[in-house]
């Protein structure tokens, strides 16, 4: 990793830039990353960590414009959209850490090594509101908790990350 403050005069300012060589097994520099920031004070170790946790907040917006209705808002005061956005954001955040707490106690793994798709916690809602309106109609509520707990989980019918 290689690391230079540079004059851009397209930008008309300093960048710190960041080259990263990819290495193969033979030691032979394979291809280039390059990283830049406009803050020149900063470390090149922060500057990668930070490119590498930019698809994480690319994920958040994500989820939160498909599954958490980020877009759906009809609003013109600024205060109400934000307050929407926040909700939006905030719905997101309590499905992951339910999602991630429930399934690091199942496979006993930390929360940060299981895998996360907001889809799969929408899929698992909706699956288990299913399953207990089926049961209420037939009398069967008190069974709900034999679908919870059986080994081949029903009520993950449908996720991607199992």
């Amino acid at each position: 990793m290689w690391t230079r403050v540079v004059w851009a005069p397209h930008f008309g300012r300093f960048l710190r830039v960041v080259v990263i060589e990819r290495l193969d097994r033979k030691g032979q520099v394979k291809a280039h990353v390059v990283l830049c920031s406009t803050d020149t004070t900063m470390p090149a170790q922060e500057i990668r960590a930070l490119y590498s946790a930019r698809f994480q907040l690319e994920f958040v917006f994500r989820d939160a414009k498909q599954f958490a209705g980020l877009t759906t808002c009809q609003l013109r005061s600024t205060t109400g959209l934000e307050n929407h956005w926040n909700a939006a954001c905030f719905a997101l955040s309590l499905g992951r850490a339910e999602y991630l707490l429930e399934r690091s106690a199942r496979t006993g793994r930390p929360a940060g090594l299981v895998p996360f798709s907001y889809e799969d916690v929408k899929r698992r809602a909706f699956n288990r509101l299913f399953a207990s309106r089926i049961l209420a109609n037939l009398g069967l509520s008190r069974r709900f908790v034999e679908l919870e707990e059986h080994p081949s989980r029903p009520l993950d019918l449908g996720v991607k990350a199992a």
